[in-house]
């Protein structure tokens, strides 16, 4: 081994760049020794210089950790490259394979990984094939995989398939947490449903789930997106009522609401209940200038003029 970094040495001396062949020949030279420290060690040291791996470095690395007992360290490194994975698909799929082989089966929580990161790009059928692969072990999912699922479906606006798999994730034993009702809440208001998305809040409590600031705020933006804002304050005080604090967003988006429909007085006076609650109006600020610059009555401009010099003055 003493050669092999001589000669990494010379080749950084006369200004090139070793390639990740190079690399992990070096990282399979150290785990054959029997050097996992070092090897792991290398790897760190070549990420932090701007370095990548591929599947086979990590293959190395980990099936090394295992032939010396580390099968705990190699199980934590795969959980660490499935994030690092997920925009290489396939690179990911044959680590994956790789460590099965070898007898480390990844668990849930590493499958779920790999799922949420698919998920978040877009990628529903790659991420679909993971799941596959993951039954196919033996592996079953719990309700943080069928969660990233059901949002990649929302995101790609697939809410028919989300709510699928809500309905249908209990049959392997997955129940529905408070963050799958926010996932499919929000999936609904975004597909303008609102009432299938008051039916799941109605739901919840006969479930005995309290919903978060997060349900109620993605409640309020639906409704008043949708002009129903009588329901909307309607659920900013049930908010109030069940100890469930309103933030910035909740606000914010009722506010929005009603300088949609023209409501400014009654927009005016949620902004002052929402001032003597302690929260920071700041940003704000936008949404009342906008209502400002569309609204034509004269008495109302002023309203707003007094407002926005009232800010100039508490930031002088």
């Amino acid at each position: 081994m003493a050669l092999a970094f001589s000669i990494l040495a010379k080749i950084f001396r006369m200004g090139f760049q070793p390639d990740t062949i190079t690399l992990t020949t070096i990282l399979k030279g150290l785990c054959l020794c029997g050097n996992v420290e070092k090897a792991l060690h290398f790897h760190a040291t070549m990420l932090a210089h701007g370095f990548y791996f591929n599947q086979v470095t990590y293959g190395t690395l980990i099936n090394g950790l295992c032939k010396t007992g580390h099968t705990s360290a190699a199980i934590q490194m795969l959980r660490k490259i499935s994030r690092c994975l997920v925009g290489q698909y396939k690179e990911a799929v044959l680590l994956l394979n790789d460590m099965i082989l070898i007898n480390v089966t990844p668990n849930v929580h590493t499958y779920s990984i790999l799922i949420d990161g698919l998920c978040k790009e877009g990628k529903i059928k790659d991420a679909k094939n993971v799941l596959a692969v993951m039954t196919k072990h033996g592996v079953k999912p719990n309700v943080v995989t069928y969660n990233s699922l059901m949002d990649g479906y929302c995101l790609v606006n697939q809410v028919n398939k989300a709510k699928y798999v809500f309905n249908t994730m209990a049959e392997s034993r997955a129940f529905p947490n408070v963050r799958s009702y926010n996932i499919m809440i929000n999936g609904f208001c975004k597909s303008k449903m609102i009432d299938d998305a008051l039916n799941l809040f109605e739901e919840m409590h006969r479930k005995n789930l309290v919903p978060d600031t997060v349900t109620y705020s993605t409640l309020v933006d639906g409704l008043g997106k949708s002009r129903r804002i009588l329901c909307a304050l309607e659920l900013l005080e049930k908010m109030h009522d069940r100890g469930q604090p309103a933030n910035i967003v909740t606000y914010n988006s009722l506010l929005d609401g009603m300088f949609n429909i023209k409501q400014h007085d009654k927009a005016l006076m949620l902004f002052k209940e929402m001032k003597e609650s302690g929260i920071d109006p700041d940003i704000t600020y936008s949404i009342l200038i906008d209502a400002c610059a569309k609204v034509e009555d004269l008495k109302m401009q002023k309203r707003y003029f007094k407002i926005f010099q009232l800010k100039a003055v508490l930031q002088m």
